[in-house]
């Protein structure tokens, strides 16, 4: 912490010199190419409350404080903040589906309560508690998604967060490159559960993810939810999706209108019903959100462009997400619609990688609904080369660029374009060149 105190008003924080507002504290961070001391001069010193750095500046002043480690000061600030915030927390971690369950779970707290939230992504050791530090001290909740690139992480951030309720949506072989293997990166997802066990808190247990592995000799209280009527005795939360296809949803004899009709977001919306419906927002208000809810970008909306309908899910890719995401086309298959999918790298995927991107291609050799596959990167050629299905079209690129020039002729031929790959190779730069 700070060697002396300081008594002086600040607006916020902030670890970006472009996003500095007047009066805040820049806090000045080592990045991967960067450390923030390099952005240090009059015009910022001028504007910043005061500067926090742990490397010294050239430039002389009183507003600059000089700690051990920025980031370690950042955690330690947003620990001790934390102490005064009364609000229930809840924390939500998974491979896929995390900002989406935090987005409707926000919007449905807000109908009937105050409200702080992590935006975006905001979820690693840095953002997450840059998060907190901006939460609203009269808040009744805060809903904080937690991320994790390495093991240990989910614990760290709990340890931040101290959140008391607590849902994994989902764990699938994705961003395995920090980890030792599969079941390192479960054991890891699995430190969000520990911590509620450990905070005597309520853990919300999606019943449809085998890899979500509970210890049955930990007691704590616990709210179930599946779309597997085989559970129905067993839950608390049964839900059923025999009508998405029409944008309905059914839970526990309560129909919904959803304004998207994938399988993806119906399990979010479970995942974050449980939380709130427990918590007793009135169903007329979940309705309500429903109506007007829209997918952050990138996370499977649609655009339709020249008669063409784009599906935009490049946010992020792993081989779970990339298969429930291309198996919700089948719902598109009617009369001559054409489909077509564009899919780029998983990356982060350590040594298993060759492995899934084959799995990927046998996947959608079986299919009968896709009639061409356009594959992008380095990976994606271990994927095009394990489809030999004369129904569907295939073409492999090692970049976008030769992409776009070869697509812009084939374009036409398709109704329906799926496109998904890893956050890494912005696949959606492609929507901007083709459209």
């Amino acid at each position: 912490m700070l060697s002396k105190n300081i008594n002086k008003k600040f607006n916020g924080i902030s670890i970006d010199s472009r996003n500095l507002e007047q009066d805040d504290i820049f806090i000045a961070t080592k990045g991967d190419r960067y450390h923030g001391n390099e952005f240090v001069d009059q015009k910022l010193l001028d504007k910043a409350s005061f500067i926090i750095s742990d490397q010294m500046l050239e430039i002389d002043s009183d507003k600059i404080h000089i700690v051990s480690n920025s980031k370690i000061f950042i955690k330690d600030l947003a620990v001790e903040f934390r102490k005064f915030l009364n609000a229930k927390f809840i924390g939500i971690t998974g491979t896929n589906g995390k900002t989406s369950t935090k987005e409707l779970l926000v919007r449905f707290l807000e109908t009937q309560y105050n409200v702080s939230y992590s935006r975006g992504n905001y979820n690693s050791t840095i953002s997450l508690p840059l998060s907190i530090l901006e939460f609203d001290t009269d808040s009744d909740y805060c809903v904080l998604e937690i991320g994790a690139s390495k093991r240990g992480e989910i614990k760290t951030l709990c340890d931040i967060a101290s959140p008391s309720y607590g849902l994994i949506t989902n764990i699938s072989e994705a961003h395995l490159s920090g980890f030792n293997d599969f079941k390192d990166l479960i054991n890891t997802k699995m430190d969000l559960y520990r911590h509620i066990v450990e905070r005597d808190g309520m853990y919300f247990l999606n019943k449809d993810d085998e890899n979500i592995k509970i210890d049955k000799n930990l007691s704590v209280d616990m709210v179930s939810f599946s779309y597997d009527s085989d559970f129905s005795d067993d839950l608390d939360y049964c839900a059923d999706m025999l009508d998405i296809d029409k944008s309905v949803i059914t839970i526990n004899s309560c129909l919904f209108k959803v304004p998207y009709k994938t399988e993806a977001f119906a399990r979010n919306f479970l995942a974050s019903y449980s939380i709130a419906d427990f918590i007793g927002i009135n169903k007329k208000n979940i309705q309500k959100v429903l109506d007007s809810f829209t997918l952050p970008e990138g996370r499977g909306d649609i655009l339709d462009i020249g008669g063409v309908k784009i599906i935009n899910d490049t946010y992020n890719a792993n081989l779970d997400s990339m298969i429930k995401g291309i198996s919700q086309l089948s719902a598109m298959k009617k009369n001559n619609i054409k489909i077509a999918v564009i899919i780029a790298d998983m990356l982060e995927l350590s040594d298993s990688s060759v492995e899934i991107h084959k799995k990927l291609g046998t996947y959608i050799n079986s299919l009968d609904f896709i009639d061409g596959v356009y594959g992008i990167g380095d990976l994606m050629e271990d994927t095009v080369a394990a489809i030999d299905n004369k129904d569907i079209q295939k073409k492999y690129y090692i970049n976008k660029d030769l992409f776009v020039s070869d697509f812009k002729k084939d374009v036409d031929n398709y109704d329906v374009v799926y496109l998904k790959g890893s956050r890494g190779m912005s696949l959606d730069t492609v929507i901007k060149d083709l459209f």
